[in-house]
């Protein structure tokens, strides 16, 4: 009798330990392999060049669902693999503006706020390793500071999204404006 009591706990024990370790090697992987994440669906409804304004948020939006309506977005895709992306903007004072940078898989890399500015511009190159690398030699040549601020990418892939905010119905167009006001681009 107690070799039967045993011999069962042991084999709930074990198919508990089996059960547990295929759920969570489930959660883990199947961010990373899943045909449809969010990177996917994104370049799929508004893949382009430059800087994309998103439309107003409004419910049930399957795309990027749970967004703020006070805030107003844009995002641009880009692909290290070519070239440096150059990302400007100019500042309005007292108007909030802020950048994150991506991963492919929504990691945020680095982020900036309109605080972040020089003289009311934003000017980040974003770059590869070996691209950066480039970038400093030729500047060891020139013993210039750099005019930019240059930021490493961990990954070749991913995408820039621009925030404005929205304190009063009457200053959408405005942060739109600001919005569209970023360029994004492949350097030539």
């Amino acid at each position: 009798m107690m070799d039967r009591l045993i011999r069962f706990c042991l084999w709930g024990l074990a198919t508990l330990l089996v059960a547990a370790l295929t759920h969570w090697t489930a959660i883990l992987l199947l961010p990373s392999i899943a045909p449809g994440d969010a990177y996917h669906r994104l370049m799929a409804a508004y893949g382009g060049p430059g800087m994309i304004l998103l439309p107003p948020a409004k419910p049930g939006d399957r795309v990027i669902p749970f967004r703020d309506p006070a805030a107003v977005q844009g995002i641009c895709f880009f692909d290290l693999a070519k070239a440096p992306v150059r990302i400007k903007t100019n500042i309005e004072e007292g108007r909030m503006l802020s950048l994150s940078f991506r991963t492919r898989t929504g990691k945020i890399f680095y982020s900036m706020t309109d605080r972040g500015a020089l003289d009311r511009k934003i000017d980040v190159r974003l770059v590869s390793e070996a691209q950066l690398a480039d970038l400093e030699a030729r500047d060891d040549e020139t013993k210039a500071p750099p005019p930019e601020l240059r930021l490493q990418a961990p990954t070749a892939t991913g995408l820039v999204v621009a925030t404005a905010l929205v304190t009063r119905p009457g200053e959408r167009d405005g942060a739109e404006t600001r919005i569209k006001g970023v360029t994004c681009q492949p350097e030539p």
